[in-house]
């Protein structure tokens, strides 16, 4: 990985560490979400306009970028479920930190790739760092609690933000062979923002958004532009660089999460939190250099039956 990649990265997960303490800190999480992904969309529209080359999208890039922003759309709509349960210092490192776990499983699975020792020993060090997070402390009566919390809805929902971001990755690096970053990520954000705004008018929670514009406007602001910002190095780096390094590296944010939580939100637990939260950065790095995923586009530039069944993938989640 070159160093401008690992620099994107580190960046990058700073930001959308900080844009997660503003999600937890808001009232109205999803009406906050939609908003905020909308903001860079009417900012950065000049911009798009000038810069896109609408030729150079075929129609399996278009299948790729509706996927991705709708599972972009269901990754918000888990999170939001999940903060308004349990803390940002619990939840951002179980959904960020299982994002690489689920991508070497999806490789596993879809792709027919072998796991390396390695790669197991990392999958159980950071299941290991999800147990430690949920314990209040190490004495032994205490030690049974990270499995009720297993159970619980705010887990669940942070892993299936966890595999939201693993098809989100695999997706995109096929998505990125054909066009550049910005195009892609501004498509991806209009429709991940329709798909929001349809759930939120589904759901008769339009007057939330009205309600969150007028009392967060500066969060939303801030949100909106760094969020996309953070998504742009992401995607620049994973242009440059290989999808398994991508979410392993980019994982360093779950250290940050869990500071900003335990500092400006005055969460609990913060030592043990922090340890768990290196134990499941450090299983992510363990299977660095055993995997790779590998896409093959067939004549004529239709995919591969692998990337059509990573579209399926999506498509199911979403």
């Amino acid at each position: 990985m070159s160093l401008k990649a690992l620099l994107f990265l580190i960046l990058a997960g700073l930001l959308q560490a900080v844009s997660n303490l503003w999600i937890k800190e808001s009232q109205r999480k999803l009406a906050f979400m939609t908003m905020a992904s909308l903001i860079p969309l009417i900012f950065c529209f000049p911009l798009f306009v000038w810069a896109h080359q609408e030729s150079a999208i075929k129609f399996w890039l278009w299948m790729g970028i509706i996927a991705c922003g709708g599972t972009g759309a269901v990754y918000y709509l888990f999170l939001g479920e999940a903060y308004d349960r349990d803390d940002l210092s619990v939840i951002f490192p179980v959904a960020r930190g299982f994002g690489p776990i689920f991508i070497l499983i999806f490789a596993l699975i879809l792709l027919k790739e072998h796991i390396s020792l390695l790669g197991l020993l990392g999958i159980l060090i950071a299941v290991f760092g999800s147990y430690v997070i949920h314990l209040p402390s190490f004495r032994f009566s205490d030690l049974s609690i990270p499995f009720k919390a297993f159970k619980s809805k705010s887990f669940l929902y942070s892993m299936g933000a966890g595999a939201c971001t693993a098809a989100y990755s695999l997706v995109n690096k096929k998505n990125l062979e054909t066009v550049d970053p910005f195009t892609l990520l501004y498509l991806i954000f209009g429709f991940m923002v329709l798909f929001l705004f349809i759930f939120v008018a589904g759901k008769n929670r339009t007057s939330q958004i009205k309600e969150e514009a007028k009392s967060n406007k500066r969060n939303l602001l801030l949100m909106g532009i760094l969020n996309f910002f953070a998504s742009l190095l992401v995607l620049y780096a994973l242009k440059i660089s290989k999808v398994s390094y991508l979410g392993a590296v980019r994982n360093v944010s779950i250290v940050f999460g869990v500071l900003l939580g335990g500092f400006f939100l005055k969460e609990g637990y913060g030592k043990i939190r922090l340890i768990a939260s290196l134990f499941i950065f450090w299983g992510n790095f363990s299977h660095l250099p055993k995997l790779e995923v590998r896409s093959k586009t067939r004549v004529g530039g239709a995919p591969s039956p692998a990337i059509m069944i990573r579209l399926a993938v999506e498509t199911a989640i979403a």
